[in-house]
């Protein structure tokens, strides 16, 4: 994933304090945003369309059984094209 990035990546933070954890049962729902700049563009959870995230994670055991990670690659909205919910939009 990170040779993907080679060359256009200036630099992405992960904004620890504003994580959401939503525990229910074996899983526990771990919500958050990042903030960065790729290719001369910069993009800010919950400002701009991309970086946030969601990662579940499975327990068996006391240990993580499985981690599922979701996110929008398209950080920096190159896709808006494909994107089908109007142009009015707020992040």
């Amino acid at each position: 994933m990170v040779k993907g990035f080679e060359g256009i990546l200036e630099y992405i933070q992960h904004n620890y304090d504003r994580l959401n954890f939503i525990p229910s049962g074996d899983y526990l729902v771990v919500e958050g945003t990042s903030q960065g700049r790729m290719s001369g563009k910069s993009w800010a959870g919950g400002k701009t369309p991309g970086g946030r995230f969601c990662n579940v994670f499975k327990f068996r055991d006391g240990r993580i059984s499985s981690l599922h990670i979701y996110l929008d690659p398209d950080y920096i909205g190159e896709d808006e094209a494909r994107f089908r919910w109007g142009k009015n939009r707020q992040w």
